[in-house]
């Protein structure tokens, strides 16, 4: 089978095998909701969440769209969609372009049932650089305003549904490390809004995503395309420039917001062993705001917890009592990042 022919063959089983429901099921509503309203957490596919966190009752993924010069993948954000994704060539995924997904597709996959399953809704957006797809949710709760109020009283449910949309200015294993530490707040579990709007604004701010991108001209041409002047400092890191032939691979950062570039290597392990490098040094000087680092890889997960630098981050985190968990990278973020990438996130305290 010819390599055209094996990627169409894998993104049209890939469609097929996104075992989770077409549309928003009803569920049971709890009477105490009455007096602490439910809160539901939405993150989009291009976040590189943990199937455990995405099984969990009060977490959504917001679809993104994935297109393809003659097909088109409604990314819902599964393990199935990743592992088919992840074997496609890096040529593929370099010619595919991620977008907000329409509100009509939106409204046919989660209306009424979202606005009826919770009373809030706190969307983690990934940095509008890349994609502004919390905009097709602010679109479809206004075009259906009255019919959920309408809904919702009918249920008994407080007419007041809202929906709080955060800017994480982060991506990739960015927002998963704020939706792992959102969910286990005493603010969600209160569902106390303007708190939870804070704790999250505050996360954000203290975010750090480290990346060694696996193809780093597959980097400078897909963020190129989106022209977006916030990305530039990653675009042309991984620009193919004369002067950067002999060190290709460049080690990147994306802090509260701003793309940087930390460094650059003449080998891919070399930068990726200095993403890891970075959290250990987070560690062993205290630098941590939360005790919890976040990874995503384009590989294999068993190889990379093999690697020694992987080992002594594990003995250095346990040391200290922080947590680490590894993810696969989602099909969105292999487009940002490249194929073959790694990523890593972590909370830091501010500046003395």
């Amino acid at each position: 089978m010819r390599n055209s022919e094996r990627n169409a063959y894998l993104l049209g089983f890939a469609s097929t095998q996104q075992k989770i429901p077409e549309r928003e099921e009803a569920l049971p509503i709890d009477p105490d909701r009455a007096q602490i309203p439910l809160t539901g957490l939405m993150v989009d596919a291009g976040t590189d969440l943990s199937g455990t966190l995405a099984a969990d009752r009060r977490v959504r993924i917001l679809p993104l769209t994935i297109q393809w010069p003659g097909r088109t993948l409604l990314d819902k954000g599964t393990a199935e969609v990743r592992t088919v994704s992840r074997q496609l060539s890096h040529e593929r995924i370099r010619s595919a372009e991620v977008s907000a997904p329409s509100v009509e597709a939106l409204s046919y996959r989660m209306h009424p049932h979202l606005a009826l399953n919770f009373d809030r809704l706190l969307l983690l957006a990934t940095h509008p650089a890349l994609v502004e797809a919390s905009r097709s949710v602010e679109q479809m709760i206004k075009h259906h305003q009255d019919e959920i109020a309408h809904l919702r009283r009918e249920r008994h449910l407080r007419p007041d549904y809202a929906l709080e949309v955060i800017d994480t200015r982060s991506l990739l294993s960015g927002p998963a490390l704020l939706a792992r530490l959102l969910l286990n707040s005493p603010e969600m579990r209160m569902g106390d809004i303007p708190a939870l709007r804070q704790h999250a604004q505050t996360l954000a701010d203290q975010t750090e995503v480290w990346l060694a991108p696996g193809h780093p001209a597959d980097v400078a041409f897909t963020l190129g395309r989106l022209e977006h002047p916030d990305l530039s400092p990653w675009v042309q890191a991984c620009s193919t420039r004369l002067t950067q032939i002999m060190h290709r691979y460049p080690v990147l950062s994306c802090k509260a917001g701003a793309f940087e570039l930390e460094a650059r290597t003449s080998k891919w392990k070399t930068a990726a062993s200095q993403v890891i490098d970075a959290a250990a040094q987070a560690i062993w000087t205290n630098a941590l705001a939360a005790p919890v680092i976040q990874l995503s890889f384009d590989g294999s997960l068993r190889e990379l917890r093999d690697w020694p630098e992987m080992q002594a981050l594990k003995k250095l985190a346990a040391e200290h009592g922080v947590k680490l968990h590894v993810t696969h990278m989602s099909l969105g973020g292999r487009v940002w990042a490249s194929a073959q990438s790694l990523s890593l996130a972590l909370l830091r305290k501010p500046a003395a």
